[in-house]
C-alpha cells in the first residue's frame, strides 16, 4: 500500500507541476496578446480578439496555477489564531479547513464543468469581437479547477493517512525572523 501512495504522490506531482507550467505559458501568452494589442494599436491596425483572449489566458492561468501553489505551499495562510490553539486543537482545525475547503473546491469544479456542457449545449457564443463558442475559454478553468480539487483531496486523504500537512510553517517570515 505505501509503495501505491508513493507512486501516486509522484504522478500527482507530475500533474501540479505541468499546471505550473500551463499557468506560465497562459501568463506569457497573456504578455504576447496586450503587447500585439498595443503595437497594432499604435500603427492604427485593428486585431480582434486580442483583449479576449487575454482574458481567457488569465482564466486558464489562474485556475491551472491553483493546485500548482497549493502543492508549493505558495498560498496565503493566516495563523493567527492558529498559533494560540493547543496541538490538538490545531489539528482539528486544520482538518476541519482542509474538509470545507476541499468540499466547496469540488463544488465549484463539479459546478464549472457543469457550465461548460450547458454552454456547449446551448452553443453559447462569447460576446466579444472574436465570436468564440464561450465552452472553449471555460473548459480550461473548468479544468484547472477539477485539478485543484485533486489536488486538495489528495493532500486531505495524505493529511488523514499520516498527519503530513500540505503546507509548510518553516517558509513564514514571522518564524524566520524569531529564528535570527
Amino acid at each position: 500500500m505505501s509503495s501505491f501512495l508513493t507512486t501516486m504522490d509522484r504522478a500527482l506531482g507530475r500533474l501540479y507541476a505541468a499546471c505550473g507550467v500551463i499557468s506560465a505559458i497562459s501568463i506569457v501568452l497573456i504578455a504576447v496578446l496586450v503587447a500585439v494589442s498595443i503595437i497594432s494599436r499604435a500603427l492604427g491596425i485593428y486585431v480582434g480578439g486580442l483583449t479576449e483572449g487575454a482574458g481567457y489566458a488569465m482564466a486558464t492561468a489562474g485556475s491551472f496555477g491553483l493546485a500548482y501553489t497549493f502543492q508549493a505551499g505558495g498560498h496565503i495562510r493566516v495563523d493567527l489564531i492558529l498559533i494560540a490553539l493547543t496541538t490538538r486543537a490545531q489539528n482539528i482545525a486544520e482538518f476541519i479547513a482542509l474538509l470545507l475547503t476541499t468540499s466547496a473546491i469540488f463544488y465549484l469544479a463539479w459546478f464549472m464543468l457543469r457550465m461548460v456542457r450547458i454552454s456547449y449545449q446551448f452553443g453559447d457564443i462569447s460576446d466579444g469581437s472574436d465570436g468564440l463558442p464561450i465552452w472553449l475559454p471555460q473548459f480550461p478553468a473548468a479544468v484547472g479547477f477539477a485539478i485543484f480539487a485533486i489536488a486538495l483531496l489528495h493532500n486531505f486523504i495524505r493529511y488523514c493517512l499520516t498527519g503530513q500537512k500540505p503546507w509548510s510553517v518553516s517558509g513564514d517570515i514571522l518564524s524566520n525572523e524569531e529564528k535570527s
